[in-house]
């Protein structure tokens, strides 16, 4: 048995009215201002030729920013640290601020914890007795910080870099 398919007739749509022929529309004047330039990091956009290598990538500047002072950063990553081992934080969060080793050992020793920091209770928030920093160069530098836990004092040692502008924990102890 052959398949048929029936295409419908085009059919023409009637209608009483005549068309109505208009002028085309004209939009209102426009305001002449002058042109937006917009400029993002500095008066110069694009590299020119003497900031191309030869094969025409970006030559890394020799002229970098200092970095900032690390204290505040190893107050904030111990006290966010202390705050994921307390199942208060997820470990996701601290993945800008840590190398990829001591990101993985604390989200582990956060699974390991997670049974143990159910029972306690209500949680009092982490409070920062002390920091003390050492510049062991331009890009390395090391601290102890002290802190307050629940009804513990507890310390951290850790050891920051400079990585791509940013400082980064590449060593975190939690006593």
């Amino acid at each position: 048995m052959p398949i048929t398919t029936v295409r419908p007739r085009p059919c023409a749509i009637r209608s009483g009215a005549a068309p109505h022929l208009a002028e085309p529309a004209t939009l209102p004047r426009a305001v002449q201002r002058p042109p937006r330039v917009l400029t993002f990091g500095g008066a110069q956009q694009f590299p020119v030729a003497e900031d191309l290598a030869d094969n025409g990538r970006p030559v890394a500047s020799t002229h970098e920013e200092p970095l900032p002072d690390p204290t505040s950063i190893c107050c904030s990553v111990v006290r966010a640290a202390v705050e994921v081992l307390r199942g208060e934080r997820p470990v996701a969060q601290l993945q800008r601020w840590l190398a990829p080793d001591v990101f993985d050992a604390l989200g582990r020793r956060a699974l390991l914890m997670q049974g143990a920091t159910a029972a306690a209770g209500p949680a009092r928030p982490v409070t920062i007795r002390r920091a003390r920093l050492v510049r062991l160069g331009e890009t390395t530098a090391e601290a102890s910080v002290v802190l307050e836990d629940m009804d513990r004092v507890r310390a951290a040692a850790l050891r920051l870099e400079a990585r791509r502008g940013v400082w980064r924990v590449v060593v975190l102890e939690i006593g």
